[in-house]
């Protein structure tokens, strides 16, 4: 886990651009900026915000902060916490009783159940079952690199049968979540960061914030432009496994409050008879999606960033596009993204890319008109 925690610190060090002066607001602001590694998620947080003074930039910094661990106890499925019901509680009664929640894990799971229909269930928080075999594998691999193994094919498919919401009830006026199969597990894990990351935004918005950027293991939201009306540079992480570059592949200019999400094979993995075996697991085939080196998301909620970078991760770039097309048109939101092959994986259909670095890029038409010139 150091590994990814590095790995990210060298990210952010290319997706926050230096200060600017803040000639568009009335006030002047100063910059400020924090990195922690305490707040939960078993991730890097890094904040960067404009404020008046230090008094009100702490002020935002402790909003963040106290929401980030918040939410980290809310959606941890691996710990208990006094008087909080969260995912592991949910997981630890399946089969049992109904457990009353808070409404952001209702919130979450909604969102969830809407999503894994939209996507033609590519993206599921009910296939725990099977995400804890692969889980358990990769972490003795971690142990014993030499005795890395896979979950049998057996295991996988017996595990999958207990995905699908038909095992989950969501009581939205008892704010109760009942799993009615005793082998039912959720794992939030690919939506839980995008969602804190945009509660947090929202919070601090609230709170009076109107310029700063947010990035939670790779979950960048943005607030606002910067102080004098510029836009964020964006960097898109080169996907090496083993070396880190202070370079990116292209830079996305955005100037808006906005989300920013990349899923990847390079982020956590292990190697099984010299085959990468990362941790976006592909619902069809209950194994480690193989269509691309990653996939990185752009609109305005970070949940759905968050949610959406993982399923298009899990399907070819055609199927992604049709995708996109489906929640631009039901939801009525604009979505972008941004897909990366190198040598080793080329795109399935004719879609003419972009060459960076050894790398080709696929983009959306909305995320190629955001590139940095």
């Amino acid at each position: 886990m150091r590994k990814i925690q590095l790995c990210l610190c060298c990210l952010l060090t290319i997706l926050i651009s230096n200060g600017c002066s803040s000639k568009k607001d009335t006030v002047t602001l100063e910059k400020y900026s924090m990195t922690s590694t305490s707040l939960g998620f078993d991730t890097v947080v890094m904040f960067t915000a404009y404020a008046k003074d230090e008094h009100t930039y702490k002020q935002y910094e402790q909003i963040l902060q106290d929401e980030f661990k918040r939410y980290d106890k809310l959606f941890d499925k691996y710990h208990n916490y006094d008087g909080i019901n969260n995912i592991k509680t949910i997981n630890d009664h399946a089969g049992d009783k109904p457990i009353k929640v808070d409404e952001p894990i209702m919130e979450l799971l909604k969102q969830s159940k809407e999503y894994d229909a939209l996507s033609n269930h590519q993206f599921s928080v009910t296939m725990g079952a099977v995400l804890d075999l692969w889980h358990d594998a990769r972490e003795a691999a971690e142990k014993n690199p030499k005795n890395a193994t896979i979950p049998s094919k057996k295991a996988l498919q017996q595990a999958n049968t207990y995905t699908g919401w038909e095992h989950v009830e969501l009581d939205e006026k008892a704010s109760t979540v009942y799993i009615n199969n005793s082998h039912t597990q959720l794992d939030v894990g690919a939506i839980a960061k995008g969602y804190a990351v945009e509660k947090v935004a929202q919070k601090l918005e609230k709170a009076g914030l109107k310029h700063a950027i947010i990035n939670g293991g790779g979950n960048v939201r943005l607030i606002g432009a910067k102080p004098d009306g510029s836009a964020w540079n964006v960097g898109l992480q080169i996907p090496n496994y083993d070396t880190l570059s202070s370079a990116s592949l292209a830079s996305i200019s955005i100037n808006e409050s906005s989300s920013f999400v990349t899923s990847g094979d390079y982020q956590r993995y292990y190697t099984y008879k010299g085959q990468i075996m990362h941790h976006i697991i592909d619902p069809s085939t209950l194994m480690p999606a193989k269509h691309c080196r990653s996939v990185t998301v752009i609109t305005k909620d970070g949940g759905i960033a968050d949610m959406l970078s993982t399923t298009l991760y899990t399907v070819s770039h055609a199927e992604g596009e049709k995708i996109l097309a489906k929640i631009r048109k039901e939801k009525g939101i604009s979505v972008e993204a941004i897909w990366v092959y190198d040598d080793t994986i080329a795109p399935e259909d004719d879609t003419a890319t972009i060459s960076s670095h050894g790398y080709q890029l696929v983009m959306s038409e909305g995320a190629e008109r955001m590139l940095k010139k």
